[in-house]
C-alpha cells in the first residue's frame, strides 16, 4: 500500500468535506451538494485505483466519518449518512478489479449523487407530506390560470433528479481518466504549487453553525403561512384552501420539532459513540492524516487563489486539476511539520501521582492572569474542574441524580460537567497567551477526555501550551507521540530553569 498516497486522499476528502461546501457556499450557488458529492466520488476512486487493497475504502470512510465528527459535531444523521452510503458503494463495486474501473467510476458516481438528491426529496415529504407536492400543483396552477391541471411538482422533482444523474454520469467518466490525465498535467509546471512552513494555516476545530432552521425549510414555512392567512382572511381569491394549508405546517412543525429534540439527537448520540470506538482503533492513521491536513488545506487556499482570474466554473475545473496533481507529487512538502505555528511552546509538566504538580500551577495562578485553560484539584476531597482564568470551580465526578456520564475504570465522571471544560480550554484556544489542560493521560491516549479538545489546541493555539501528565505507565511517551514533531520542554516542577 502506498500509505502516503492514500493518507493524502483521506486528508483531501477530510477537507472536501470541511472546506468545499463554504467556498461553494460563498459563490452562491444553490447545488452545493453536487459539488461536495462529486468531489467524494473523486477521492474514492483515486483510492480505489492507487490503493487496491481490500478494506482501503471502507477504513478511509470511517476516518472521515471521525473527522467529520470532530470538525463538525453539530453535522446531522443525514450527511453522515451520505458519506457512509459513498464509501460502502465504493468498496462494493471496485472489488480490486481494475478491469471495471470506468464503469465502477460511473456507478459510484451516478448512485452516489442519486442518493444526494433523492434523500433532499424524501427529507421534504416525511416532513411535509404529499400534499406539499399539491400544494404546489395548485399554486402554480392557479397562477397560470390553466383550466387542465398539470403536475408541475412531478416535473421539478424528475428535473433535479436528471441534474444528478447527468452530473453523476460526468463525474463519473472524469474520475475514470484521472489516473492517466495525472501522468499528463504533472508534467505540467505552472500547475505545481511550493508551499512553504510560514504560508500554513490550520483548519478551524470546530465548523460552528448558527442555530436556527436550514433555510429552505423556513422559506417553505413562511410560504404556506402567508398562503393560509390569505385563505382565511379571503385576500382576494383563494390560493389555498386554508384546511390544508394549516395541515402542512402543524405536520411540519411536530416532526421538525421531534427531529431536533428527539430523534436526531438520539442517532447522533449513537453515531458518536460507534465512531468513538472507531477511533481508539485508528489512532496511528488519525495521527497520519491530523498531519497532512494543514498542508492539503493550504494547497486547496493556494489553488483556489492561482485560479482566482478564471470564472466561476473554469476556476473550479482549474483549482481541482492543481489540488489533484499536487497531492501526487511526491515532492510536496512532506517534511512540513503537521502543526504549523511558530509561536507555539509546549511544555509538559510531569511528575508521580500526589506529587503536587497542581498545588503547585495553582500557586502559580495566583500572580498571573493571562493564564486560561483547566485545572483539576482536590477540594473538600473532591476532584474538581476548575477555570484557570476566573477560578470557577464545578464537579468533576458525577452526582447520583446524572444519567449521562463517563465511566474510567472506578471512576464515573459528568458528561456534561467535562464538556463545560472543554469548552473552557476551547475558548483559551483564541486567547494565544497561557492554555493550561491538566491533565493529559489514559482517557485522553483513548480518544476520549480531552483528547479532541488536545488536537485543536495543537493545530490552531499559537501561545504557550502547558499540559499536565502523570509519570505513570509510559504515558509521557504516548502523550511525546500523540504531539508528534513539535518541540516539547517537560518540566519536572514550575520551579525547573527550562519554565519561563
Amino acid at each position: 500500500m502506498n500509505k502516503q498516497i492514500y493518507y493524502r486522499l483521506i486528508a483531501l476528502w477530510v477537507l472536501c468535506e470541511a472546506m468545499l461546501g463554504g467556498i461553494i457556499h460563498g459563490l452562491k450557488i444553490p447545488v452545493s451538494g453536487l459539488f461536495v458529492g462529486s468531489s467524494a466520488v473523486i477521492c474514492i476512486c483515486l483510492i480505489a485505483w492507487y490503493v487496491p487493497q481490500k478494506g482501503a475504502i471502507i477504513k478511509a470512510t470511517i476516518i472521515v466519518a471521525i473527522f467529520k465528527m470532530m470538525l463538525s459535531p453539530q453535522a446531522p444523521p443525514p450527511a453522515y449518512i451520505a458519506v457512509f452510503f459513498q464509501g460502502l458503494l465504493g468498496e462494493l463495486l471496485f472489488f480490486r478489479n481494475k478491469k471495471f474501473y470506468q464503469l465502477s467510476c460511473i456507478l459510484l458516481a451516478v448512485l452516489s449523487l442519486l442518493e444526494s438528491g433523492i434523500q433532499r426529496i424524501l427529507v421534504l415529504t416525511i416532513v411535509y407530506g404529499n400534499d406539499l407536492w399539491k400544494v404546489i400543483n395548485d399554486f402554480i396552477n392557479g397562477l397560470t390560470k390553466q383550466k387542465v391541471s398539470t403536475n408541475y411538482s412531478l416535473f421539478i422533482g424528475s428535473a433535479y433528479v436528471l441534474l444528478h444523474l447527468l452530473t453523476g454520469i460526468l463525474v463519473g467518466l472524469l474520475a475514470s481518466v484521472l489516473p492517466k490525465r495525472i501522468k499528463k498535467w504533472s508534467k505540467q509546471k505552472e500547475l505545481l504549487i511550493e508551499l512553504k512552513e510560514g504560508e500554513l494555516t490550520t483548519l478551524p476545530a470546530t465548523v460552528k453553525k448558527r442555530k436556527r432552521l436550514k433555510t429552505g425549510l423556513f422559506i417553505v414555512w413562511i410560504i404556506l403561512i402567508g398562503l393560509y392567512a390569505q385563505s382565511y382572511f379571503n385576500i382576494g381569491k383563494p390560493l389555498l384552501p386554508s384546511h390544508i394549508a394549516l395541515k402542512i405546517v402543524v405536520r411540519s412543525f411536530i416532526i421538525v420539532l421531534g427531529w431536533i429534540f428527539l430523534i436526531g439527537p438520539l442517532l447522533k448520540q449513537l453515531l458518536h459513540h460507534w465512531l468513538q470506538k472507531k477511533k481508539s482503533g485508528l489512532q496511528q492513521e488519525i495521527k497520519e492524516v491530523l498531519q497532512l491536513i494543514p498542508v492539503t488545506q493550504q494547497l486547496i487556499t493556494q489553488s483556489w487563489k492561482r485560479a482566482a482570474g478564471y470564472k466561476t466554473l473554469k476556476r473550479i475545473k482549474t483549482t481541482t486539476k492543481m489540488i489533484i496533481v499536487n497531492t501526487f507529487n511526491p515532492e510536496q512538502n512532506n517534511s512540513l511539520p503537521a502543526f504549523a505555528s511558530s509561536r507555539q511552546k509546549i511544555y509538559i509538566l510531569t511528575a508521580p501521582i500526589n506529587s503536587g504538580k497542581t498545588t503547585s500551577l495553582l500557586n502559580w495562578l495566583e500572580r498571573r492572569n493571562d493564564v486560561y485553560g483547566i485545572l483539576t484539584p482536590v477540594i473538600n476531597g473532591k476532584r474538581v474542574f476548575m477555570n484557570a482564568h476566573t477560578k470557577e470551580q464545578f464537579l468533576m465526578e458525577a452526582t447520583e441524580e446524572e444519567n449521562e456520564t463517563l465511566v474510567v475504570g472506578r471512576f464515573t465522571f459528568s458528561k456534561a460537567n467535562f464538556q463545560k471544560a472543554i469548552q473552557i480550554i476551547r475558548n483559551g484556544i483564541s486567547k494565544n497567551e497561557w492554555l493550561i489542560i491538566d491533565e493529559i493521560g489514559p482517557l485522553e491516549l483513548s480518544g476520549q477526555g480531552f483528547h479532541d479538545v488536545l488536537i485543536e489546541a495543537l493545530q490552531s493555539f499559537e501561545g504557550k501550551l502547558l499540559l499536565v501528565v502523570r509519570e505513570k505507565d509510559e504515558t509521557l511517551t504516548k502523550v511525546k507521540a500523540l504531539i508528534g514533531n513539535k518541540k516539547i520542554t517537560v518540566l519536572p516542577s514550575l520551579n525547573s530553569s527550562k519554565f519561563p
